[in-house]
């Protein structure tokens, strides 16, 4: 479990716009989590939950050609801290 604070939220909340109207039964209980926070604290999330966030941000960040990323700061912070998390 890792758990996000309230900035980083706000920035999967804009990663899974995108994904709203996704079919994916997963992405969809991630985004329904996502909406019950709606003051946007901090919240714990699951290894799975991560992987749905950071197919996300892979989709959000990619460049136009597909092999760029083009990020801000805190974008890169946060995939790192959930990369991290993920291959350890």
């Amino acid at each position: 479990m890792l758990t996000l604070n309230s900035v980083e939220i706000r920035i999967v909340l804009g990663w899974c716009e995108r994904a709203e109207s996704s079919p994916f039964p997963q992405e969809q209980a991630v985004i329904r989590r996502l909406k019950q926070n709606p003051a946007g604290n901090g919240m714990i999330f699951s290894r799975k939950e991560l992987g749905v966030i950071m197919h996300w941000a892979e989709m959000e960040t990619r460049g136009h050609y597909g092999t760029e990323k083009y990020l801000l700061e805190m974008e890169a912070v946060l995939i790192e801290k959930i990369e991290n998390y993920l291959n350890q």
